[in-house]
């Protein structure tokens, strides 16, 4: 295993530890009674834009680790991951013996930031989705990790993981009101548009390119 850090994301906007985690709390205790593993892709966004709204998040980039904190994840930058993962998800079974916390979201430390962002709101996805509620949230000794693949999101599962993370971190009004505002700034100039979103929303430009197709056209 390479050398693990924390992942403060100190540039991130603080929400409001007690009230956010006391918010958060109800809704995991919700999905543990009544699980999401069956939402589909807009059930999948509407749970991301109640994630949103319990941070209180309007405008700019979402405070996604600060998210992730108040839901109970530590999250961690790592060195020499595999060469086909950018990510984990770890719950319970051997997770506190390895990372000294009971669950955690793991990154690669290479990959750029606004990838690494990307990355924890998608498995906070499939955590939302996949594991609360399940058989393996019912009994902690069972490890739970889903693994952030560098290629083949073709399962249902990971394209679901990946709207949530899309609806969570560009919402679908605020992408769209910003996408007419820059492109009525720049005389139509969707190149810079796409820059500017990438900016504003702190992701990669193709996470803007597909968010584009997703919301707009």
């Amino acid at each position: 295993m390479g050398k693990i850090i924390l992942y403060t994301g100190y540039k991130e906007r603080n929400i409001g530890e007690e009230r956010g985690a006391n918010m958060y709390k109800k809704l995991v205790d919700e999905l543990q009674r009544e699980p999401a593993v069956n939402y589909g892709i807009n059930e999948a966004e509407s749970l991301a834009a109640r994630v949103l709204g319990i941070s209180k998040h309007e405008v700019g980039a979402t405070p996604i680790i600060k998210i992730a904190n108040n839901i109970g994840f530590a999250t961690l930058k790592q060195k020499n991951m595999p060469e086909d993962i950018s990510g984990n998800i770890f719950v319970g079974g051997t997770t506190k013996d390895v990372y000294n916390e009971e669950k955690v979201i793991v990154v690669d430390e290479e990959e750029e930031y606004a990838h690494q962002r990307f990355i924890i709101a998608h498995e906070l996805g499939h955590y939302l989705m996949d594991y609360l509620g399940s058989e393996d949230s019912k009994n902690p000794g069972i490890l739970f990790s889903r693994a952030y693949p560098k290629s083949n999101h073709d399962s249902a599962e990971e394209i679901r993981a990946d709207r949530f993370a899309a609806e969570l971190l560009m919402p679908t009004k605020l992408f769209c009101r910003q996408y007419l505002r820059a492109m009525e700034a720049s005389d139509y100039n969707l190149r810079y548009t796409i820059s500017y979103l990438a900016k504003y929303f702190k992701t990669k430009k193709s996470s803007i390119e597909r968010r584009i197709d997703e919301v707009i056209y």
